[in-house]
């Protein structure tokens, strides 16, 4: 009978080793998969607010795409994109950069560029995307490049087409 006793105990265990070596495995497995996961959700969200934000302007390209208004520029040392419109008679601009982090956009008359004593600043913009710095370059005048440099430091750019006649310039 003491065999068996002590035979039992051994049993018992060594099947609660072999349950706590699944166990710990499983937790392990579940921690490593946690932290894959958030690094892929990580990087899908770089990714939709870099594409998102391209979208957005080459939208906002296309809505207002005439002959010259699309401007290349500066706004308050910034790189910027400025989108002219005319509406019953008044002509106004779209101003879109970023600034702290963020897409934004300024729309307003478009003598408030011109006025030396302007209130409009960088945080003036409506924050839109969380975004990356980009720059604005008008490769020729009916094709605008958009870019941005990635985590990696390589270069990035979106080509847009301008369908107007004469394009846009640079201011």
């Amino acid at each position: 009978m003491l065999k068996r006793g002590r035979r039992h105990t051994i049993d018992v265990v060594f099947v609660m080793t072999l349950a706590c070596a699944f166990a710990a495995s499983i937790l392990m497995v579940l921690m490593l998969g946690a932290n894959v996961y958030s690094n892929i959700q990580k990087t899908a969200n770089e990714q939709f607010n870099e594409r998102i934000s391209l979208s957005y302007i080459s939208a906002k390209v296309r809505s207002v795409d005439a002959a010259d208004a699309v401007r290349v520029g500066e706004f308050e040392g910034v790189p910027a994109l400025f989108l002219d419109e005319e509406f019953y008679g008044h002509e106004f601009s779209t101003v879109i950069y970023v600034y702290d982090g963020w897409l934004r956009e300024i729309f307003t008359d478009r003598e408030a560029f011109s006025d030396e004593s302007s209130w409009l600043t960088l945080e003036t913009g409506t924050p839109l995307i969380e975004s990356e710095p980009l720059y604005f370059i008008m490769v020729q005048p009916n094709l605008l490049a958009i870019g941005h440099i990635n985590a990696e430091g390589e270069s990035e750019r979106v080509f847009i087409a301008l369908r107007s006649e004469m394009g846009g310039h640079v201011i």
